[in-house]
């Protein structure tokens, strides 16, 4: 009877019509104080979330200036899918415009992210496969693999950066030479052995500039168009990334956009992009909103409007290594598909990091969360701590942390062989591995509940033993070390992002104390070289410490030329490189051409300080040379 109408009622039950009326009238006060509530709730909900956006931005302005930076950008993505950005500090720190969200900036190594995305979608379009050979694409590529008939480069090793590449060469983003049009094989041509596989390809991490640079030739001969232009329009277009590009942009000249910020160095002066001959592997402009699209996406299903952009499948193997001997050891984090799985502030994240001159930046997913941020830096320090950045927007995002610690477990003596000193197994710029083992070396020292690694530059690490060559650390939730032996035989130890080889203590103590040696005889040789050339003026070229006083001059006026010069042209041609190369090529003949002369001398005090400071500077030369550091040329 409730469900008839109301005029039905009323001319049939005049008692029950008077009801219904006062019955409808409290519906209607009742439902105008559910809509009250409802409105008084959503704007309890919009300040509370207004509060929460500025006390973030209080957080990050605290943190900028904590850390000596210009601003940043930065977008966060909640389980909704709901977008938010903000900005904070400077755009240019010298004319003081501040640092708007809408503002564009420069990502760095996150362009790998995307431009792997890029190679997703490829795939599922069945335009490429991900395990396919790279030379099947690039057949005279000049990659020289050793491993090549058991285990060719892939498609996959170098989104992966497990293909045994380097990571670059000075003159590769140090120069003037590249323009935003220069072929992309041009990275390669001054010297083929860039391409020289140094490890088994998928066996171990090793970062590459390189290798993402040889992703951007794929695309251009698969697609028959430059590979910025095919991104842009198939990938960040369809995706509604329309304030973002893979083209060259920068904040100076006719061409410049004004919403690019500026990028700054450690001192705070303002620096603007130039084109690298690596350009696939860090040329990228976007801004936090597009990113936040690309996170949200990147999350997903794959679906696009409707239908498959990207399968499934291979999203969900962003980050997901599982072909390392990292993973095969029990580490369960590494690179894969242009993202890193990170296990940091109680929780594991996909992220990736990026640095290139003036910018730093970050993004970090948590798909089981369908949670995310990206944050912009437009100041690249090499003392800021950009860590408490990210701290501080995975804390706005309230995600779920896991605690794991266990009750440590009793060092196996077997342990005791992995006991000394670590090297890379890579080196990251070539021909730099001498500095590598120098300066990159860790010490490691097996105790009774675990071990302690100890980096020459950067923060010890103390392992917790897990069991069964395992270790964890205690701001982590899983296991983060493993110690093996290789196929070589070598004592390893992996964080899945990091791999180092025992080497022998006693020859890094050796080559350190021949450079100690060579360093202190050529600071001798300079000073005895100058009063001689102050007491002999004209005939100080007949005394033989002249010809050893020769190179080492020329070498030091190089130094003084090249530190004068842009340091964006370290990698060129110039009259303090060209000097560089001469002074260093000189060193080891004119040294062992003194040591002759020296020879025919009679002996005395002086004369044999000088001949042991010659003999040191010919072994330190002959050093130098055997690790390629003789000639030092920078533009090759």
């Amino acid at each position: 009877m409730h469900n008839l109408p109301y005029t039905l009622i009323n001319r049939s039950y005049p008692e029950l019509a008077e009801t219904t009326l006062y019955a409808g009238k409290k519906w209607l006060t009742c439902t105008k104080a559910m809509i009250l509530l409802l409105v008084a709730m959503l704007l309890g909900f919009n300040v509370s979330f207004a509060q929460k956006k500025e006390g973030l931005n209080n957080i990050i302005h605290t943190l900028l200036t904590e850390q000596k930076l210009a601003g940043a950008v930065w977008a966060t993505v909640s389980e909704k899918g709901e977008i938010v950005t903000d900005a904070a500090g400077y755009k240019n720190t010298k004319s003081k415009v501040l640092l708007r969200p809408p503002d564009k900036v420069h990502v760095g190594s996150i362009s790998k992210t995307i431009l792997a995305a890029g190679f997703l979608r490829l795939a599922s379009l069945k335009l490429i496969n991900l395990d396919d050979p790279v030379k099947k694409y690039l057949p005279d590529l000049p990659m020289t693999n050793r491993w090549q008939k058991t285990d060719p480069v892939t498609i996959r090793h170098l989104l992966d950066h497990t293909a045994g590449l380097t990571d670059a060469k000075l003159w590769h983003v140090f120069s003037t030479t590249s323009t935003a049009n220069t072929p992309l094989h041009s990275f390669y041509l001054r010297n083929p052995d860039l391409l020289t596989i140094k490890a088994r390809p998928g066996s171990i991490y090793s970062y590459s500039n390189m290798g993402y640079t040889l992703l951007g030739m794929v695309i251009e001969q698969i697609t028959q168009t430059r590979y910025e232009q095919y991104l842009d329009d198939q990938l960040l277009k369809p995706l509604g990334m329309l304030n973002s590009t893979f083209e060259f942009v920068t904040q100076a000249g006719n061409q410049a956009d004004t919403n690019l910020a500026a990028g700054h160095l450690d001192d705070g002066q303002p620096v603007f992009a130039m084109p690298t001959y690596l350009r696939p592997a860090g040329q990228f402009t976007t801004t936090a909103a597009d990113m936040g699209i690309f996170l949200r996406f990147m999350m997903s299903g794959g679906e696009l409007n409707g239908s498959q952009f990207i399968n499934t499948e291979y999203l969900r193997s962003v980050g997901q290594q599982r072909q390392t001997d990292a993973f095969k050891q029990g580490v369960p984090f590494g690179d894969a598909m242009g993202a890193y799985a990170r296990d940091r502030y109680g929780v594991v994240g996909l992220a990736k990091n990026g640095n290139i001159v003036g910018f730093s930046s970050m993004i970090y997913m948590f798909p089981d969360q369908q949670k995310a941020f990206f944050i912009a830096h437009n100041m690249d320090s090499e003392t800021a701590d950009y860590d408490v950045f990210n701290r501080a927007l995975a804390q706005q995002l309230e995600l779920p942390t896991t605690p794991f610690r266990t009750e440590p477990v009793p060092t196996d003596n077997q342990l005791q062989h992995w006991g000394g000193y670590y090297i890379p197994i890579i080196t990251k710029v070539e021909p730099f591995g001498l500095l590598d083992m120098l300066f990159s070396h860790s010490k490691v020292t097996i105790e009774k509940n675990g071990a302690l690694l100890e980096p020459m530059q950067g923060k010890t690490k103390r392992l917790q033993y897990e069991g069964n060559y395992l270790f964890s650390m205690a701001d982590r939730i899983n296991i983060s070390h493993s110690f093996y032996q290789n196929g070589e035989g070598e004592f390893c130890i992996t964080e899945g992002t990091r791999t180092i080889r025992k080497t022998n203590g006693l020859v890094l103590l050796t080559i350190a104390a021949s450079m100690l040696l060579g360093m202190l005889a050529i600071a001798y040789a300079f000073v005895t070289g100058i009063v001689g050339f102050i007491r002999f003026r004209t005939t100080y070229w007949r005394h033989p410490g002249f010809w050893t006083f020769l190179p080492i001059l020329t070498t030091i006026v190089a130094i003084i030329l090249i530190a004068n010069q842009p340091f964006l042209r370290l990698g060129d041609k110039t009259i303090g490189s060209i000097t560089l190369a001469v002074g260093t090529s000189l060193m080891p003949l004119l040294s062992l051409l003194s040591l002759i002369l020296m020879i025919r001398l009679k002996p005395g005090f002086l004369y044999r300080v000088s001949f042991w400071a010659t003999l040191f500077i010919l072994q330190f030369s002959l050093l130098l040379m055997a690790n390629n550091l003789i000639p030092l040329i920078l533009w090759r």
